[in-house]
């Protein structure tokens, strides 16, 4: 009986040092974030509004809604500014995936915010060309102050990060605008 009761109490100091274990799933995305990370690619762990807020994902055990936020890793990368930034006009521009996809834009994205003007030709066709290339669960992609980020869910693993990678370097080599918009400002 002494034996039995000794098992039950190491069994209970034990146990909760292996509730709080990373499970695989979370080696895996601290693999990725780290190898992210040695590539040059900044990793933030935020939450944004969800593109698309089904309202039965989006409500407690008691019946409460809730806000439609998604927990995402947003992977960025900062773009070279130009010499003459000061004088550039700035340029912040969002895509994110949702239900009313843009008819110019492949799969199901849209534009989060209105399409700049001043974006370039180059950076528009990199876009429309390079946005197939994302895993599904990225959700949003955006620009600002110079720099790029990507906002991930991180459940297509090291593929995934592949393409966000490649995408990411991509952006910050085609210009964001005109290289006259940054001779001549207006």
């Amino acid at each position: 009986m002494a034996y039995l009761i000794i098992g039950i109490i190491l069994l209970l100091v034990i146990a909760p040092l292996f509730a709080i274990l990373p499970s695989a799933r979370q080696k895996e995305q601290m693999n990725m974030r780290r190898e992210a990370m040695g590539m040059g690619i900044g990793v933030e762990l935020t939450s944004i509004p969800d593109p698309v807020p089904r309202q039965d994902k989006y409500i407690s055990g008691t019946g409460k809604r809730l806000e439609p936020i998604l927990k995402v890793a947003a992977y960025r990368v900062s773009r070279e500014k130009p010499q003459h930034w000061r004088l550039s006009p700035v340029i912040g521009w969002g895509l994110e995936r949702g239900e009313d996809a843009s008819p110019v834009l492949p799969d199901t994205w849209r534009w989060s915010q209105a399409k700049p003007d001043t974006l370039s030709a180059e950076m528009e066709e990199f876009l429309i060309r390079e946005l197939a290339t994302l895993p599904d669960d990225v959700m949003k992609i955006d620009e600002k102050n110079y720099i790029v980020s990507a906002y991930w869910l991180e459940r297509s693993g090291p593929a995934g990060l592949a393409s966000i990678v490649r995408f990411l370097n991509g952006c910050i080599e085609v210009p964001l605008h005109n290289l006259q918009d940054d001779l001549n400002p207006e």
